[in-house]
Order: structure tokens, then C-alpha cells, then sequence
């Protein structure tokens, strides 16, 4: 495992950490993680989202960082000058 992904997943908490292994590497759906970890599907979903939006900013890929790719989109909605 890549060095910076492991220690943004180490930063996660192990709730969150949790839902998002299952999900990503167990390939579990909302539900079978929800019933894996005695969760309702919305906490499942809740922190899966978390663990999502954490993961870029701690490896320095943050997409929504200044000069990321939202920026470049932001300018092209807006036209030519």
C-alpha cells in the first residue's frame, strides 16, 4: 500500500475506516455493510461519505483545492472573458 494512503486511511476513525474497506475492498453494498457492522444504511452511507471526502485532503489530491480540477471547470461555465 502506497505510503500516503496509509496513513490517510490510519487517520481515519476506525468507524469510518471500517465502511469504507468493506466497501471499497470487501465490495459490500450499503446494506451489507449496514448489517455486517449493526448499522442502519444511512449511517453506513454517512460514513463512507465521510471517509471519502477525508481521504483526498489527506493525501495532498484534494479536487476541490485551489487550481484543482473544479477550478478548471469553474472557468470554462463562466466563457470567454
Amino acid at each position: 500500500m502506497r505510503p500516503r494512503l496509509a496513513a490517510a486511511l490510519a487517520g481515519l476513525s476506525a468507524r469510518d475506516r471500517d465502511v469504507l474497506l468493506l466497501v471499497a475492498y470487501g465490495e459490500l453494498s450499503y446494506d451489507e455493510v449496514a448489517l455486517a457492522l449493526d448499522l442502519s444504511k444511512g449511517t453506513a452511507g454517512s460514513r463512507l461519505n465521510r471517509a471519502r471526502r477525508h481521504l483526498p485532503r489527506s493525501i495532498g489530491d484534494d479536487p476541490l483545492a485551489e487550481g484543482g480540477p473544479a477550478d478548471a471547470r469553474d472557468e470554462d461555465a463562466a466563457g470567454p472573458p
